[in-house]
Protein backbone atom coordinates (compact mmCIF):
# COMPACT_ATOMS: atom_id res chain seq x y z
CA UNK A 1 0.00 0.00 0.00
CA UNK A 2 0.97 3.27 0.07
CA UNK A 3 3.98 5.01 1.60
CA UNK A 4 2.93 7.50 3.90
CA UNK A 5 3.02 8.41 7.33
CA UNK A 6 0.49 6.29 9.08
CA UNK A 7 0.96 8.32 12.39
CA UNK A 8 0.30 11.32 11.15
CA UNK A 9 -2.80 10.33 9.27
CA UNK A 10 -4.21 8.55 12.85
CA UNK A 11 -3.21 11.82 14.17
CA UNK A 12 -5.17 14.03 11.63
CA UNK A 13 -8.55 11.42 12.36
CA UNK A 14 -7.87 11.58 15.97
CA UNK A 15 -8.14 15.82 15.75
CA UNK A 16 -10.73 15.50 13.57
CA UNK A 17 -13.05 13.27 15.36
CA UNK A 18 -12.06 13.73 19.04
CA UNK A 19 -11.56 10.02 19.20
CA UNK A 20 -8.29 8.21 21.06
CA UNK A 21 -5.88 6.55 19.14
CA UNK A 22 -6.62 3.12 19.37
CA UNK A 23 -10.12 3.62 17.38
CA UNK A 24 -8.64 6.20 14.86
CA UNK A 25 -6.20 3.78 13.97
CA UNK A 26 -9.28 1.13 13.18
CA UNK A 27 -10.62 4.34 11.23
CA UNK A 28 -7.53 4.59 9.09
CA UNK A 29 -7.32 0.75 8.74
CA UNK A 30 -11.21 0.41 7.46
CA UNK A 31 -10.52 3.26 4.96
CA UNK A 32 -7.95 1.57 3.61
CA UNK A 33 -9.25 -1.98 3.49
CA UNK A 34 -12.56 -1.72 2.63
CA UNK A 35 -12.01 1.51 0.51
CA UNK A 36 -8.54 2.43 -1.13
CA UNK A 37 -7.64 -1.15 -1.44
CA UNK A 38 -10.84 -2.60 -3.24
CA UNK A 39 -10.55 0.28 -5.50
CA UNK A 40 -6.41 0.13 -6.39
CA UNK A 41 -7.18 -3.85 -6.90
CA UNK A 42 -10.01 -2.79 -9.28
CA UNK A 43 -7.97 0.24 -10.66
CA UNK A 44 -4.93 -2.83 -11.60
CA UNK A 45 -6.90 -4.92 -13.27
CA UNK A 46 -9.00 -2.70 -15.86
CA UNK A 47 -7.07 -1.99 -19.41
CA UNK A 48 -6.63 1.78 -20.87
CA UNK A 49 -9.45 0.12 -23.48
CA UNK A 50 -11.94 -0.15 -20.33
CA UNK A 51 -11.46 3.07 -19.33
CA UNK A 52 -12.54 4.66 -22.78
CA UNK A 53 -14.99 2.29 -24.07
CA UNK A 54 -18.06 3.56 -22.94
CA UNK A 55 -16.35 7.42 -23.23
CA UNK A 56 -18.24 10.20 -25.41
CA UNK A 57 -14.71 11.00 -27.39
CA UNK A 58 -16.78 14.10 -29.22
CA UNK A 59 -17.51 15.48 -25.66
CA UNK A 60 -13.65 14.66 -25.03
CA UNK A 61 -12.29 16.39 -28.20
CA UNK A 62 -15.18 19.24 -28.06
CA UNK A 63 -13.18 19.75 -24.41
CA UNK A 64 -10.26 20.95 -25.64
CA UNK A 65 -8.41 17.39 -24.71
CA UNK A 66 -5.35 16.91 -26.86
CA UNK A 67 -2.38 15.40 -24.85
CA UNK A 68 -2.15 11.55 -23.86
CA UNK A 69 -1.79 13.44 -20.64
CA UNK A 70 -5.15 14.87 -20.59
CA UNK A 71 -6.93 12.06 -22.39
CA UNK A 72 -5.58 9.42 -19.58
CA UNK A 73 -6.62 12.07 -16.92
CA UNK A 74 -9.87 12.53 -17.64
CA UNK A 75 -11.06 9.26 -18.58
CA UNK A 76 -8.98 8.37 -15.09
CA UNK A 77 -11.30 10.75 -13.21
CA UNK A 78 -14.49 9.63 -14.86
CA UNK A 79 -13.79 6.35 -14.33
CA UNK A 80 -13.05 6.60 -10.49
CA UNK A 81 -16.59 9.04 -9.65
CA UNK A 82 -18.57 6.15 -11.29
CA UNK A 83 -16.66 3.66 -9.43
CA UNK A 84 -16.04 4.93 -6.25
CA UNK A 85 -19.54 5.22 -4.15
CA UNK A 86 -19.91 1.51 -4.40
CA UNK A 87 -16.59 1.21 -2.78
CA UNK A 88 -17.01 4.05 0.04
CA UNK A 89 -20.17 2.71 1.17
CA UNK A 90 -18.83 -0.02 3.51
CA UNK A 91 -16.16 2.76 5.23
CA UNK A 92 -19.18 4.86 6.43
CA UNK A 93 -20.78 1.08 7.99
CA UNK A 94 -17.37 0.42 9.69
CA UNK A 95 -17.10 3.91 11.20
CA UNK A 96 -20.48 4.06 12.54
CA UNK A 97 -19.89 0.34 13.86
CA UNK A 98 -16.60 1.56 15.43
CA UNK A 99 -18.43 5.12 16.66
CA UNK A 100 -21.52 3.19 18.44
CA UNK A 101 -20.19 -0.10 19.68
CA UNK A 102 -22.25 -1.80 17.42
CA UNK A 103 -22.38 -5.16 15.38
CA UNK A 104 -23.21 -5.89 11.97
CA UNK A 105 -25.50 -9.04 12.37
CA UNK A 106 -24.12 -12.25 10.84
CA UNK A 107 -25.76 -13.83 8.00
CA UNK A 108 -25.41 -10.45 5.77
CA UNK A 109 -28.44 -8.98 4.73
CA UNK A 110 -29.90 -5.38 4.54
CA UNK A 111 -28.97 -4.74 8.16
CA UNK A 112 -26.03 -3.08 8.81
CA UNK A 113 -26.20 -2.28 12.56
CA UNK A 114 -27.56 -3.56 15.61
CA UNK A 115 -27.07 -1.17 18.97
CA UNK A 116 -28.14 -3.28 22.10
CA UNK A 117 -28.59 -1.73 25.43
CA UNK A 118 -30.68 -2.91 28.42
CA UNK A 119 -32.74 -5.57 26.45
CA UNK A 120 -33.32 -3.27 23.71
CA UNK A 121 -31.84 -3.36 20.04
CA UNK A 122 -31.56 -0.43 17.47
CA UNK A 123 -31.63 -2.05 14.12
CA UNK A 124 -30.05 0.52 10.99
CA UNK A 125 -30.31 -0.07 7.35
CA UNK A 126 -27.62 2.17 5.74
CA UNK A 127 -27.12 3.84 2.48
CA UNK A 128 -24.67 6.19 1.70
CA UNK A 129 -27.17 8.79 0.57
CA UNK A 130 -30.89 8.70 -0.91
CA UNK A 131 -30.10 8.44 -5.05
CA UNK A 132 -30.78 5.32 -5.99
CA UNK A 133 -32.75 4.26 -2.99
CA UNK A 134 -35.76 3.21 -5.29
CA UNK A 135 -39.49 1.78 -4.03
CA UNK A 136 -38.32 -1.86 -4.29
CA UNK A 137 -34.98 -1.01 -2.33
CA UNK A 138 -37.17 0.43 0.38
CA UNK A 139 -39.65 -2.27 0.41
CA UNK A 140 -36.82 -4.90 0.77
CA UNK A 141 -34.99 -2.69 3.89
CA UNK A 142 -38.18 -2.39 5.13
CA UNK A 143 -39.25 -6.74 5.04
CA UNK A 144 -35.74 -7.11 6.81
CA UNK A 145 -36.25 -4.57 9.28
CA UNK A 146 -39.46 -6.02 10.36
CA UNK A 147 -38.02 -9.85 10.27
CA UNK A 148 -35.10 -8.98 12.45
CA UNK A 149 -37.31 -6.76 15.03
CA UNK A 150 -39.71 -9.81 15.05
CA UNK A 151 -36.78 -12.85 15.81
CA UNK A 152 -35.05 -10.44 18.45
CA UNK A 153 -39.05 -9.93 20.37
CA UNK A 154 -39.59 -13.48 20.56
CA UNK A 155 -36.93 -12.99 22.91
CA UNK A 156 -38.18 -10.58 24.76
CA UNK A 157 -36.29 -7.10 23.12
CA UNK A 158 -37.57 -4.26 22.18
CA UNK A 159 -36.95 -3.38 18.95
CA UNK A 160 -36.15 0.52 16.81
CA UNK A 161 -36.17 0.45 13.05
CA UNK A 162 -33.89 3.03 11.10
CA UNK A 163 -32.65 3.51 7.70
CA UNK A 164 -29.62 6.11 7.74
CA UNK A 165 -28.53 8.07 5.08
CA UNK A 166 -24.77 8.49 5.58
CA UNK A 167 -24.95 11.82 4.04
CA UNK A 168 -27.32 13.97 1.33
CA UNK A 169 -30.08 16.38 1.79
CA UNK A 170 -32.92 14.35 3.18
CA UNK A 171 -35.07 14.79 6.04
CA UNK A 172 -35.68 12.74 8.68
CA UNK A 173 -39.25 11.09 8.18
CA UNK A 174 -41.11 7.94 9.41
CA UNK A 175 -42.86 5.82 7.26
CA UNK A 176 -45.34 3.20 9.34
CA UNK A 177 -42.63 2.34 12.22
CA UNK A 178 -39.52 2.53 10.04
CA UNK A 179 -37.46 5.93 10.82
CA UNK A 180 -35.91 7.30 8.29
CA UNK A 181 -32.71 9.56 9.74
CA UNK A 182 -30.85 12.04 7.82
CA UNK A 183 -27.30 12.23 8.00
CA UNK A 184 -27.16 14.59 10.57
CA UNK A 185 -29.50 12.98 12.20
CA UNK A 186 -28.33 9.76 12.08
CA UNK A 187 -25.01 10.17 13.25
CA UNK A 188 -25.82 12.47 16.46
CA UNK A 189 -27.83 9.72 17.18
CA UNK A 190 -24.59 6.81 17.28
CA UNK A 191 -21.85 9.38 18.57
CA UNK A 192 -23.77 11.93 20.63
CA UNK A 193 -22.11 14.60 18.49
CA UNK A 194 -24.69 16.77 16.68
CA UNK A 195 -21.28 18.08 14.22
CA UNK A 196 -19.91 14.39 13.99
CA UNK A 197 -21.55 14.38 10.08
CA UNK A 198 -18.79 17.41 9.62
CA UNK A 199 -16.27 15.76 11.36
CA UNK A 200 -16.56 13.31 9.52
CA UNK A 201 -15.62 15.46 6.73
CA UNK A 202 -12.50 16.64 7.88
CA UNK A 203 -11.68 13.23 8.77
CA UNK A 204 -11.70 12.01 5.44
CA UNK A 205 -9.89 14.96 4.81
CA UNK A 206 -7.32 13.75 6.77
CA UNK A 207 -6.74 10.37 5.61
CA UNK A 208 -7.35 11.62 1.47
CA UNK A 209 -2.94 11.08 1.10
CA UNK A 210 -3.17 7.54 1.70
CA UNK A 211 -5.89 7.99 -1.32
CA UNK A 212 -3.85 9.99 -3.33
CA UNK A 213 -0.56 8.32 -3.07
CA UNK A 214 -2.06 4.51 -3.93
CA UNK A 215 -3.65 5.81 -7.42
CA UNK A 216 -0.31 6.96 -8.37
CA UNK A 217 0.56 3.69 -9.96
CA UNK A 218 -2.56 2.39 -12.15
CA UNK A 219 -2.20 6.28 -13.52
CA UNK A 220 1.15 5.24 -14.67
CA UNK A 221 0.19 1.99 -16.37
CA UNK A 222 -2.60 3.61 -18.11
CA UNK A 223 -0.45 6.29 -19.32
CA UNK A 224 2.20 4.04 -20.75
CA UNK A 225 -0.73 1.93 -22.27
CA UNK A 226 -2.03 5.18 -24.18
CA UNK A 227 1.11 6.20 -25.59
CA UNK A 228 1.11 2.71 -26.90
CA UNK A 229 -2.45 2.30 -28.39
CA UNK A 230 -3.69 5.88 -28.73
CA UNK A 231 -1.05 8.73 -28.95
CA UNK A 232 1.95 9.72 -31.33
CA UNK A 233 4.47 11.31 -28.80
CA UNK A 234 2.19 13.55 -26.69
CA UNK A 235 -0.72 14.10 -29.00
CA UNK A 236 -3.54 12.30 -29.32
CA UNK A 237 -4.39 9.94 -32.46
CA UNK A 238 -7.85 10.43 -32.28
CA UNK A 239 -8.67 7.77 -35.15
CA UNK A 240 -7.06 5.31 -32.87
CA UNK A 241 -9.79 6.09 -30.12
CA UNK A 242 -12.62 6.30 -32.31
CA UNK A 243 -11.46 2.39 -33.40
CA UNK A 244 -11.98 1.76 -29.79
CA UNK A 245 -15.52 3.36 -28.87
CA UNK A 246 -16.79 3.06 -32.19
CA UNK A 247 -15.19 0.01 -34.26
Amino acid sequence: MANVDRAELILGVSRALGTDPARSRDIVNAFETFFVARLLAKLSSVSLKEFIKTKNPYLYRASGISKCNDLVDRAFRDYISASVETYFGPVFEAVARLMSGGTKPAGGGEIDLDIRYNGHADLFVMKSGPKGFNKSSRKRAHDELAAAAGKLAHDGTSVRKFIAYAYGRKRTTRQGDVIHLASRDFWERITGDNAFYSRMLDACGAMAPLYAADLDAPRVRLLQEAHSLLCDGDQIDWSRVLEIISG
